[in-house]
C-alpha cells in the first residue's frame, strides 16, 4: 500500500505552509524586541564612524554581541577586520547555506548634520549609511539566532565586511574562502530616494564597474613669455581631457552606459604663474555596466593619450589600475526578494527600479563567485549618498531586519 508515502508527503507539505504562515508573527515579534537595542548600536556606530581599513572598535561591538548571543563567528578574517558570523539553524544538518552581508566602513567627509547622535570624529561620517548597513545585519543576526530551531536546517552565515569603499574588503574575504561554502548572499543598501519601508529591485546588472588610470605627460618647461621654446604638458593635457570625451560620445553607443571623467589634473606650482612646467598629472575614474566594453576601455583611452602626446611632441606615462568589477543580480536571488517583500512589506512597497547606477560596490566580487543579489532600501533622507548631511536614519532598520530574516529563512526553505 501507498499510504504511508502519501501522508508523508501530506504532512511535509503541511509544515512547509504552516511554516511561511507562522513564522511571520513570530519573526515580527522578535524584531520589535531587539529593535531598541538596534537603533541604539546604529547611533553608537554612527557616532564613532572609521574609515576603510580602520575598522577596529566596530568588528570589536559586533564581535561582543555575536559572543553575548552565542553565534560562533570569526575575527580578523583575511587579516581584516571583517567578522563572519555562522547561525546553525533547525533541527538536523541541512545541505544549503545562505549569506547576508553588511558593510561597516565611513567616509572622510566631515558631518554637517546636527543630530544627537552627530559624528564625534572630526572628518569621518557615515555618509554612506553603513552604520546602518552593520545595524541590519545585527538585527537579522540576533532573531535569527533566537528562531533558530524554528527554521529550516541549514547554516546562515553573517558577513560583516570592512573596507567597502576602498573597494578592498570583499576581494580579500572572498579569497579567505569565506563564501566558498555558500549557496548564494544577499546584501541591502540604504537608498534616500525612496521612503522607509520601500524596496527597490533589479535583475542583471546594477551598479558599474569602477576602474582608473593615472597618466604623467612628459614636455618640456620653460617661460611663460616664450611658450614656442616649452613643450606645454598642461595644452596637451587639455586636449586629452576634451578628447577623452569623445569615447562616450561617439564611440560607444548612446544605448550603452559608461563614463570616463578626468578628476584629477596637477601642474606647476601656484607661486609661479609666469612658468610652464615640465610635467603635469592626470588621474581618472573609468565606469562602465558591461564587462566586455570595461575590457576595451583603457586601449580606446591610451590610444587618445598617445596621438596627442605624439602630435605635441610630449611623452606619457600611463597606468591603468582596474577595480571592482560590474555589480550583476542573480535573477532568482532577486526573485526570492521579491516574493519576501510582498509578504513582509505589501506588494505596494515593492519597486522596480528602472536603471542601474554607475556608482560601483564590492558586493560585485561575491557575486562574481555565487548567486548573489542587493536590493535598495529606502530611507526617505532628503540628502543624497556622500553628502555631509546624509543620514541613515532609525526608520529604515524594522523593514531591513525583516527583510534579511525572512530572505534566509525562506532560501533554507526552498532555495532559489
Amino acid at each position: 500500500m501507498r499510504i504511508a508515502p502519501f501522508s508523508l508527503s501530506l504532512r511535509s507539505l503541511y509544515n512547509a505552509t504552516m511554516t511561511t504562515i507562522d513564522f511571520l508573527p513570530r519573526l515580527r515579534a522578535a524584531v520589535a524586541d531587539v529593535l531598541p537595542e538596534i537603533i541604539a548600536l546604529r547611533r553608537d556606530l554612527h557616532q564613532h564612524p572609521e574609515l576603510s581599513g580602520s575598522e577596529e572598535r566596530t568588528a570589536g561591538i559586533v564581535s561582543e554581541m555575536l559572543m553575548r548571543n552565542g553565534i560562533a563567528h570569526e575575527t580578523r578574517v583575511g587579516d581584516t577586520w571583517g567578522v563572519v558570523g555562522v547561525i546553525e539553524s533547525g533541527q538536523g544538518r541541512g545541505d544549503k547555506t545562505f549569506a547576508l552581508r553588511g558593510d561597516m566602513d565611513a567616509l572622510p567627509i566631515n558631518e554637517e548634520r546636527e543630530t544627537a547622535y552627530k559624528s564625534q570624529i572630526p572628518g569621518v561620517m557615515h555618509a554612506c549609511g553603513h552604520d546602518g548597513h552593520t545595524a541590519n545585519l545585527m538585527g537579522a543576526a540576533l532573531v535569527l539566532n533566537r528562531l533558530k530551531d524554528d527554521l529550516p536546517p541549514g547554516r546562515i552565515k553573517l558577513v560583516f565586511q570592512p573596507a567597502e569603499e576602498t573597494v578592498r574588503g570583499a576581494d580579500v574575504l572572498v579569497a579567505a574562502g569565506v563564501v566558498d561554502d555558500v549557496d548564494a548572499i544577499l546584501m541591502l543598501h540604504g537608498w534616500p530616494r525612496l521612503a522607509p519601508g520601500v524596496v527597490g529591485v533589479r535583475d542583471g546588472a546594477v551598479m558599474a564597474s569602477s576602474d582608473q588610470f593615472l597618466l604623467t605627460i612628459n614636455g618640456k618647461g620653460g617661460h611663460g613669455a616664450y611658450p614656442h621654446d616649452t613643450i606645454d604638458p598642461i595644452a596637451v593635457g587639455a586636449q586629452i581631457v576634451s578628447n577623452l570625451q569623445s569615447i562616450v560620445s561617439r564611440e560607444i553607443s548612446p544605448t550603452t552606459p559608461a563614463v570616463v571623467s578626468v578628476t584629477q589634473f596637477f601642474a606647476g606650482t601656484p607661486a609661479a604663474t609666469n612658468v610652464i612646467p615640465g610635467t603635469a598629472k592626470l588621474g581618472a575614474t573609468v565606469r562602465a555596466l558591461s564587462p566586455a566594453l570595461r575590457d576595451e576601455l583603457p586601449e580606446r583611452i591610451e590610444r587618445i593619450i598617445a596621438g596627442i602626446c605624439a602630435a605635441h611632441r610630449a611623452t606619457y606615462e600611463f597606468s591603468y589600475s582596474y577595480g571592482t568589477p560590474v555589480t550583476v543580480n542573480d535573477t532568482s536571488v532577486m526573485n526570492l526578494v521579491r516574493e519576501v517583500g510582498r509578504d513582509v512589506l505589501g506588494a505596494e512597497n515593492i519597486v522596480e527600479l528602472p536603471e542601474p547606477t554607475m556608482g560601483a560596490e564590492d558586493f560585485a566580487y561575491y557575486a562574481q563567485k555565487i548567486p548573489g543579489g542587493m536590493f535598495r532600501l529606502g530611507t526617505g533622507c532628503e540628502h543624497l549618498l556622500h553628502t555631509p548631511k546624509y543620514d541613515y536614519g532609525d526608520a529604515p532598520l524594522e523593514s531591513g531586519i525583516l527583510m534579511f530574516a525572512e530572505s534566509a529563512r525562506r532560501f533554507l526553505e526552498k532555495g532559489v
